[in-house]
């Protein structure tokens, strides 16, 4: 349903918007500037360029991708490197969807780094949480994906099941975000997450 490879050489705007709503909006305590934002060979850079101006990608319709993309049910996929080191994840990256009515319609973080990975999910039952999965998550490639079905999200994380868990979204449609911000883990400025791809298939 939706593939991005990042083999261009500018990010593809049909389908991203480069910051939170394409007017520098704040996320996870930054700013979320454009000039953060780069593709090349075969990758998208995220950067956080200081504590307060980090990056965000976002494929949501209504805010600045210009045909963006939604999912109810089915699997999202990228491969990314998140900054820091082994179980110490740097920043605060995240690779999520959302909603357009928030909690309403629910979020669900693949793959959040809060000094450690985590996976949590927020609707209007409140967040479930993951607290940290064990493992050497930060520094290097990893693919993180979640599966969603009616009444439940799974997480995939290097293609195993790490979480499952009820969901209270009723699958309303939700877009992709890839975003670095700062102030839970030790934040790094000039520090990056790359992706590799991102991708989406329903059932």
């Amino acid at each position: 349903m939706f593939d991005d490879e990042f083999n261009g050489s500018a990010l593809d705007t049909t389908k991203w918007s480069s910051s939170w709503f394409n007017q520098n909006g704040v996320m996870n305590n930054t700013s979320t500037s454009p000039a953060n934002v780069t593709v090349a060979g075969g990758v998208l850079t995220l950067t956080l360029s200081s504590t307060s101006v980090g990056a965000l990608v976002s494929t949501n319709p209504t805010g600045g991708a210009s045909t963006g993309f939604q999912l109810t049910y089915g699997y999202i996929e990228a491969r990314i490197v998140f900054a820091g080191s082994g179980s110490t994840c740097d920043n605060w990256p995240a690779f999520w969807t959302d909603g357009q009515s928030w909690p309403a319609d629910g979020e669900i973080d693949i793959a959040e780094g809060l000094g450690t990975l985590t996976s949590n999910y927020h609707s209007n039952a409140g967040a479930n949480n993951s607290n940290t999965i064990p493992g050497s998550w930060c520094g290097s490639w990893h693919t993180y994906g979640v599966d969603r079905e009616p009444g439940i999200n799974t997480i995939y994380w290097d293609g195993q099941p790490i979480r499952s868990y009820a969901s209270n979204d009723g699958g309303s449609p939700q877009y992709i975000i890839l975003n670095i911000g700062s102030g839970q883990g030790t934040d790094v400025p000039g520090t990056t997450i790359q992706v590799d791809y991102v991708r989406a298939w329903t059932h």
